[in-house]
């Protein structure tokens, strides 16, 4: 399990859900089916704890007024329009 907004380097896989942890965001990209089923059963709960454990630590920065404000958050999508190469 990683420690959200910890470092740099740390990822991890759920089924074929991919979490990256960075110091600034949390990334997440691929998708996960979540069968009625055991293995369904345990992604669900490792999605609880890795859901929970980011949870407290926005708490923990909430509490100790180290959450930035939204202005302060790198963007790293640029609102600038681009062609459309496939036309």
């Amino acid at each position: 399990m990683i420690e959200p907004f910890a470092n740099n380097h740390q990822s991890m896989q759920i089924g074929e859900l991919v979490i990256e942890n960075q110091t600034d965001k949390i990334v997440m990209y691929g998708d996960i089916d979540i069968g009625l089923n055991v293995a369904g059963y345990e992604q669900a709960k490792q999605l609880y704890e890795l859901t929970g454990n980011i949870i407290n630590a926005f708490e923990s920065r909430i509490q100790a007024h180290d959450l930035p404000d939204n202005n302060s958050i790198k963007n790293e999508q640029s609102d600038n329009a681009v062609d459309n190469p496939f036309l």
